[in-house]
Order: structure tokens, then C-alpha cells, then sequence
């Protein structure tokens, strides 16, 4: 969920990140860094934040805890090294669906780096304006030689199969490294009790009157629950099933109760304050891009759940000669 995660991730994954490239050249690759991380936190206590000010408060508890973090991912390194012989199953894209990780299906696509939401729509426009143009340059029609598709100039379509863009989002350092915590979600990692909690609060949540419902977030009543929870992540779809198992038979009645609590708790602090959501202006961002591309897309139903499926049928039109987007005037030369 973006606006709700565990705040320790980043740090596991920056700790073992550097223990990984600290080992030798001809070791680097026995490591799955998603195993390590799940193994590591699954052995400390959850840092969940669904708010900014929660953002900023977890961070400083985790810093504090800077040498159990390092000394357990020195214990992970030991205790998940790859078995040449162990192919486990990944995780289905249905477990790993969130906007970061349809963020990353689509930059992939459309093979930019880094790629943000604000970019979205340029990043598309550039890929479907190139694709064309490569049909176009192979086409031997007179008309399509001449003019590009629905009367784009050939010169037109040499502007973009000639482009140098270097195809890279750059923003300024603080909004980078915003970035770089919000796709940590895009990563093959999962908590195998985050959508159990979701489902079991959607389902309290019609016990409570209308006017109560307002002042209760999912996210932060996702945070505190998981935080109370022990850290039970999965990198294969064998894991996640057994740890899925494992909660319905121990904590299954003890997830509930603890969901129902937070409930109540977010409600009565939320009477007082409601505190900005963590990430909230990716989030903005995120949606205005989409707007954006549906616009583009001659208005078509576009969200991030089906970005991928849409850009990719978009391009494969586009490869063919086909206008299925709405073309932005070209900017005049400056002579």
C-alpha cells in the first residue's frame, strides 16, 4: 500500500545491499538480496507508518537500532545463500500488484530510468510518436514516405527516430530519494499478512455508523495493526503459503482482535488531527498522470491496476502504424 510501510526496509535493504557487494566478485551472485532482507526482518520488530510525521518518528527508531539490523543481516547472509540445486517459485504478479511495482512494469516498457508519475505521460507520448516513426521509415508508400501517420511530416517522424533523449527522470535530490522509499514497494517481497488485515478491517468497517467511517484510514489502521504483529515476509509463493497457513491456525483470532482495536484507537485520535498520509504527494502525483494519459489515450479508462496492459497494447498499435493516442502539436524549430 503506499501510503502505509514498514519503515525498516529501507534500511534492511541499504544493509544488505553493502554486505552483498562487500563479499567477493565470486560469491555476489549465491545471494538473493529479497531473501535476506525477508529473513532479516522477519527477525526484528515491525516499523510500520502510514503518516509523515510516523515517517520521520520510525526512521529515528531505526537508526537507533543501526547494529542489531547489521548483526542480524550478517546471520541472514549465512542462513539464505542460494542453493544452485533450490529453484523456489516466484511470487505471482497478483501478490506484488501496487502502483510502485505497475510504475516499474510500465519504465521497463517504455525503457526509461528512475521513471516518476509526472513523467508518465511525456515518457509514453515519446515511446508511441518513436514507434510510428520506425514503421513509417520502413514503409515504401509515396503518402507514408512523404507524411507521417494522420499528416505528421517525415521530418517529424526523423525528429523523434533521431531523438537523444537520455530517457531518465532527474529531480532534486529530496524528491529522488522520496522516490527511492516509495519503488522499495516494487520490490519481490511480500508481508503475508497485509491483505488478511486490509480484508478483515473492510469488513468491520460496515459495523460502523457513517459518520464514524470518515475518520478511519485503511492505511492507518494497516500500520498499527502490523506493528503489533510479528514481520512475516515471503520472497516465493512456496513461503507465503506456508506463512499464510501459519497465521490461520495460531494468530488467527488474535489478528482480528487486534484489527478491530486499531480501528477504535484510529477513529478517536482521528477526532482530534489527521495527520497528511505518508508519500501523499506521489500519490497526487500519480493521480494526475493519469488523468493525463487518459487524456493522451483518447480518454480511456486507464488506472495503475491496468497501466501496463494499456501501454503495452498502445505501443504494439503504434508499431503497426496506428494512431490510438491524441498528438501533441510539435514544437516549432528555433531557427
Amino acid at each position: 500500500m503506499e501510503s502505509c510501510r514498514n519503515v525498516l526496509i529501507e534500511f534492511v535493504y541499504r544493509e544488505a545491499n553493502a554486505q552483498i557487494q562487500g563479499l567477493g566478485i565470486g560469491i555476489r551472485h549465491k545471494y538473493n538480496i529479497d531473501e535476506v532482507v525477508a529473513y532479516t526482518l522477519n527477525r526484528l520488530p515491525p516499523m510500520f507508518a502510514s503518516t509523515d510525521v510516523g515517517l520521520i518518528q520510525k526512521r529515528q527508531e531505526c537508526m537507533a537500532m543501526q547494529a542489531n539490523i547489521t548483526k542480524i543481516t550478517r546471520q541472514a547472509l549465512i542462513a539464505v545463500r542460494r542453493d544452485p540445486l533450490r529453484q523456489p517459485q516466484p511470487l505471482a504478479d497478483i501478490e506484488l500488484a501496487n502502483a510502485p511495482y505497475a510504475l516499474l512494469g510500465i519504465q521497463e516498457v517504455l525503457g526509461w530510468q528512475n521513471l516518476m508519475w509526472c513523467d508518465l505521460p511525456k515518457a509514453l507520448e515519446e515511446a508511441l510518436e518513436q514507434a510510428i516513426a520506425r514503421f513509417n521509415s520502413g514503409n515504401d508508400s509515396p503518402r507514408l514516405s512523404k507524411y507521417g501517420a494522420l499528416g505528421r511530416t517525415q521530418s517529424n517522424a526523423q525528429m523523434y527516430l533521431k531523438k537523444t533523449s537520455h530517457k531518465c527522470s532527474v529531480a532534486i535530490a529530496s524528491k529522488q530519494k522520496e522516490y527511492d522509499t516509495y519503488m522499495m514497494e516494487s520490490n519481490h517481497i511480500v508481508h503475508s499478512l497485509e491483505r488478511l488485515v486490509i480484508r478483515m478491517a473492510q469488513n468491520r468497517a460496515q459495523n460502523f455508523p457513517p459518520t464514524e467511517l470518515k475518520f478511519i484510514r485503511l492505511e492507518d489502521v494497516l500500520a498499527r495493526t502490523l506493528n503489533r504483529l510479528p514481520a512475516l515476509y515471503a520472497t516465493s509463493e512456496k513461503g507465503l503459503n506456508h506463512l499464510r497457513h501459519y497465521a490461520q491456525l495460531n494468530i488467527g483470532s488474535e489478528v482480528a482482535i487486534i484489527v478491530h482495536e486499531a480501528m477504535l484507537e484510529v477513529r478517536n485520535l482521528s477526532y482530534q488531527n489527521i495527520d497528511p498520509l505518508m508519500l501523499s504527494k506521489i500519490r497526487y502525483e500519480r493521480e494526475q498522470a493519469l488523468i493525463k494519459v487518459r487524456k493522451l489515450l483518447f480518454n480511456r479508462e486507464v488506472k495503475w491496476q491496468n497501466l501496463l496492459d494499456v501501454g503495452s497494447e498502445a505501443l504494439d498499435l503504434a508499431k503497426t502504424g496506428r494512431i490510438c493516442w491524441e498528438r501533441s502539436q510539435p514544437q516549432a524549430t528555433v531557427k
